[in-house]
C-alpha cells in the first residue's frame, strides 16, 4: 500500500525512525531495524537507552535513485546520522541488513568521536556484523557455517583487516570476518580489549597497529599475530557447542517478538499483546502473527532455559487454533512465565555478582 505522504515507523527511543511512501516497505525495514537492534546489542554494546538522537532511514522509490551504491550514510556537523535506502520490490534483505549496520557503526562513532575525517567504518566489521546478525537469528546457520568453514583456508588477517569494500564478495573474507569478530570477543578478558579495540577502530585507527595494541601478549609479532588468528579460526569452526542464545539475547528476542506497533491515527503505538490477539481475524493483524510465529519457532531451539518456557507460552498466543475463550488464559500464562524468566534471570545475575566480587579484589 502506498501513501501520499511518508510514513514514519520508529523502532525504541534513539534508534532508527524510518520514512517511507509505502507503508509496507516501512514495516519491512522497521522489523530489520528492531532485529539488529536485538541481535547487535551484545557485540556492539548498543546503549539500552539508545542514541541521543535516532538514525533517520528514508527509502527512496528506485526508479527517483540516482547515486551507484545503492544505499548512502551521512553523518552531518551536528551530529545526526541519516540512511537513505534505495527502494523496490526486489531489494534484498542483505542489502537492507548492510546498511542498517553501516549506519549503526557510524552513528556509534558519531556518539563517541563527533563527525570528523577519520569517520571510516571498517570493511571487515561491517560484514562481519551483517553474518553475526544471521548466525544469531537463524541459529542453525551456526552449525552450517562451521561446516562451509572446514572447506576454506583461513584468510591472512592481514587482508581481512585491510581489504577494500568491494573485494567482500569474497565468501572466504566474509566468512573469516566473522570468525574474527568472535574470537576478539572470545579472547576479550576484564581489561575489555574487544570494547577498547572496537572503539578506536571506530574512531579511524589502524586496524593492524591498534589490535597489536589492544591486545597486547598474545602475539609479539606479524608471524605470532597470524598463528594466533589461525588457532582462532580453527577453534571456532571445531566448537561443538549447541547455538543457544545468552540470556539477555533471548530477553530482547522475546520483547521485540511479543511487542507490536500499528498506525493509530496519525502515529505508531505499542498495541497491547491481548488486543492484538482479539483482532486476530483481521488481515493485517493475521499476517503480522504469522510472521512473528515463524521467527519464534526459528528461535525456540536456541531460547536460553531461562526463557524457554516463556517462548513455548508466546507460541500458544500466537497459535492459529487459539479460541476466543482461552484468550486471557493464554495470555495469563505467558505474562507469569515471563515475569518467572526475568526473576530467574537478576537471581542469577545476582548469584555470579556475590560470587566474583571477593575474587576481584
Amino acid at each position: 500500500m502506498n501513501a501520499t505522504t511518508p510514513v514514519l515507523s520508529q523502532t525504541g527511543l534513539g534508534q532508527f525512525e524510518i520514512a517511507s511512501l509505502d507503508v509496507s516497505a516501512a514495516q519491512r525495514v522497521r522489523d530489520e531495524a528492531e532485529a539488529a537492534w536485538r541481535w547487535l546489542a551484545l557485540p556492539l554494546d548498543l546503549p539500552v537507552a539508545g542514541f541521543s538522537s535516532p538514525i533517520f532511514v528514508r527509502l527512496i522509490p528506485a526508479e527517483t535513485w540516482s547515486e551507484p551504491s545503492p544505499f548512502r550514510v551521512v553523518a552531518e556537523p551536528g551530529g545526526v546520522v541519516s540512511l537513505r535506502l534505495r527502494w523496490s520490490e526486489v531489494t534484498t534483505v542483505v542489502e537492507v541488513r548492510r546498511a542498517l549496520v553501516q549506519a549503526l557503526l557510524v552513528r556509534m562513532s558519531v556518539a563517541a568521536h563527533g563527525v570528523n575525517a577519520y569517520l571510516i567504518i571498517p570493511s571487515w566489521l561491517q560484514e562481519a556484523c551483517v553474518e553475526w546478525w544471521r548466525i544469531r537469528a537463524e541459529p542453525a546457520h551456526a552449525d552450517a557455517l562451521q561446516q562451509e568453514s572446514a572447506a576454506l583456508a583461513p584468510p591472512a588477517l592481514e587482508v581481512v583487516l585491510q581489504v577494500d569494500r568491494g573485494l567482500f564478495q569474497s565468501r572466504q573474507l566474509q566468512v573469516g570476518a566473522v570468525w574474527l569478530l568472535a574470537w576478539l570477543q572470545a579472547e576479550s578478558g576484564s581489561a575489555g580489549e574487544w570494547a577498547l579495540y572496537r572503539s578506536r577502530l571506530l574512531a579511524g585507527a589502524d586496524p593492524e597497529v591498534a589490535l597489536a595494541e589492544c591486545f597486547s601478549g598474545r602475539f609479539a609479532d606479524a608471524s605470532e599475530r597470524e598463528l594466533w588468528w589461525q588457532t582462532g579460526w580453527h577453534h571456532l569452526r571445531r566448537a561443538r557447542t549447541q547455538p543457544q542464545l545468552g540470556s539477555v539475547e533471548a530477553r530482547a528476542a522475546l520483547t521485540d517478538l511479543a511487542r507490536f506497533v500499528f498506525m493509530v491515527g496519525e502515529a505508531d503505538a505499542v498495541v497491547p499483546l491481548r488486543s492484538i490477539l482479539s483482532r486476530r481475524a483481521e488481515t493485517v493483524v493475521k499476517a503480522a502473527l504469522a510472521e512473528r510465529r515463524a521467527e519464534l519457532q526459528r528461535l525456540l531451539p536456541a531460547l536460553h532455559p531461562f526463557y524457554l518456557n516463556a517462548g513455548l507460552a508466546l507460541a500458544d498466543c500466537f497459535a492459529p487454533t487459539l479460541k476466543a475463550q482461552d484468550l486471557e488464559l493464554k495470555v495469563a500464562e505467558f505474562a507469569r512465565e515471563w515475569d518467572d524468566a526475568l526473576d530467574l534471570e537478576a537471581t542469577s545475575r545476582a548469584a555470579l555478582d556475590q560470587w566474583v566480587a571477593p575474587r576481584s579484589k
